[in-house]
């Protein structure tokens, strides 16, 4: 692989709230350098994580890796170092958040993830450290950054033969021989020609082509009038828009540890009604909020269940409002009902990656440059509107990651807490995290204010 086109996430590519975030916490005895170690080792060890991104002459976007690593051992052997770091810190988690969600990612320069240890007990005492990662959508999905941390606790737990021997105190003392990588993954758009892209998505195939037609007339009118509007952004147009966005915003994260004897309850009711824990905590949302909810939900689209890093996730939504008159077994069947119906039909549930990917590129780029009032003009503003980027967002947009498929204990080594914190996307209000690990069950809204 030296490059792969970015189209089914190009959404992601200049948006200025993209980040997912898990913090942990880890029991047992680890030093600092041995996590130094394990990071590096993980982030060696994906392969995404060793490209760059890109944008060419004509506003095209690749993940690009650079020839010469083709190999395992010539990544291993690589002298180059990695834009990917962790980081020791005084700072509580939320205030770690607040603060680097608000500093762009140099994904130009291939930093797709960092690593913060945020506290952490004596070596001597095995109290274990709590850590918070942090990584850019283009890096991967929530599932992606489940697996990253898989690795990483891996190769820490390692820490008798290889990564804490005296010799193998630094950098150029590590033996890389072991490193294996996982090549990245992502969902290629498919046929998206007009015909194909009908057959696909129905009528609404007509949304792009009239759209691009629009953007492509006004773009070329403005540079006919000298008005040098860019139609292929930056880099520095993003840097611009990250100014621009959270000059004058905050986010704001609750967080939510749900018992196990009340998971246990909710689970069993689950299993006799017949719905997953997603329906049952989405009703109890629409019974609160008392009106009709525009909801999104992620969804993993591994059918394979492989663990490489990439965005490997499309999405659904359903609208709903709380019936009173009926019981909330009722409401939960028939919010299950509207889900079930998305999920069983691939139209539906892959509807939103050929449609995204049937827009100009550039377009793509310019209706997250005007969410961030960073770029203006009459085509973007009105497809922005329409997709959900201006006041008609989503009211809810829920990941549940359900029971993570990773082992919680890595030989002397446990993961005692995990939380899963998504990015506030700019087509969402409320941005909900649930996620199940052992007995440890978290969830988390993340909004801005």
């Amino acid at each position: 692989m030296n490059r792969v086109y970015i189209e089914t996430e190009r959404q992601d590519l200049f948006d200025v709230s993209i980040v997912i975030a898990m913090r942990f916490h880890i029991s047992g005895n680890v030093t600092e350098q041995a996590l130094r170690n394990a990071f590096e080792r993980a982030a060696e060890s994906h392969e995404i994580l060793s490209t760059k991104v890109v944008i060419d002459a004509e506003g095209k976007a690749f993940y690009e890796k650079p020839e010469k690593e083709n190999s395992v051992n010539d990544l291993a052997d690589s002298d180059n170092t990695s834009s990917n770091k962790i980081f020791f810190e005084v700072n509580d988690w939320q205030s770690i958040i607040h603060r680097e969600e608000k500093k762009r990612f140099k994904i130009e320069e291939g930093e797709f993830i960092r690593g913060f240890v945020y506290e952490s007990g004596s070596e001597e005492s095995g109290e274990g450290v709590s850590i918070l990662f942090m990584m850019h959508h283009l890096g991967g999905d929530g599932k992606s950054l489940v697996y990253f941390i898989e690795t990483f606790m891996n190769y820490l737990v390692d820490d008798g033969s290889k990564l804490l021997s005296s010799d193998r105190s630094d950098k150029d003392g590590l033996d890389n021989s072991d490193v294996r990588v996982l090549e990245m993954r992502t969902i290629p758009a498919g046929d998206i020609s007009e015909k194909a892209l009908r057959d696909r998505v129905g009528p609404l195939a007509l949304v792009p082509k009239i759209y691009n037609k629009k953007w492509l007339k006004e773009m070329d009118s403005k540079e006919e009038a000298g008005k040098n509007e860019k139609r292929i952004f930056t880099f520095s147009d993003l840097d611009e828009a990250y100014d621009e966005y959270w000059k004058d915003r905050e986010s704001e994260i609750k967080e939510y540890v749900i018992a196990p004897e009340t998971m246990t309850k909710v689970l069993e009711k689950c299993k006799e009604w017949k719905i997953g824990f997603t329906a049952y905590f989405t009703t109890a949302f629409l019974r609160r909020m008392a009106r009709k909810l525009d909801i999104g939900y992620a969804v993993d689209a591994r059918e394979d269940g492989n663990k490489s890093m990439g965005n490997q996730a499309t999405g659904i939504s359903i609208k709903y409002a709380y019936n009173y008159d009926k019981s909330f077994r009722k409401n939960a069947e028939k919010v299950q009902s509207l889900m079930s119906n998305k999920l069983e039909d691939d139209g539906a549930r892959n509807f939103i990656l050929p449609f995204m990917a049937a827009f100009e590129p550039t377009l793509v780029d310019a209706i997250n440059l005007e969410h961030a009032g960073a770029f203006r003009s009459k085509t973007s503003k009105s497809l922005a509107n329409m997709l959900g980027y201006g006041k008609k967002t989503k009211d809810l947009s829920i990941t549940n990651l359900t029971k993570l498929d990773i082992p919680d204990t890595y030989g002397s080594l446990k993961l005692d807490y995990f939380s899963f914190i998504p990015p506030v996307v700019s087509y969402g209000r409320n941005i909900i995290g649930l996620s199940t690990l052992g007995d440890c069950t978290v969830l988390t809204i993340h909004r801005i204010k």
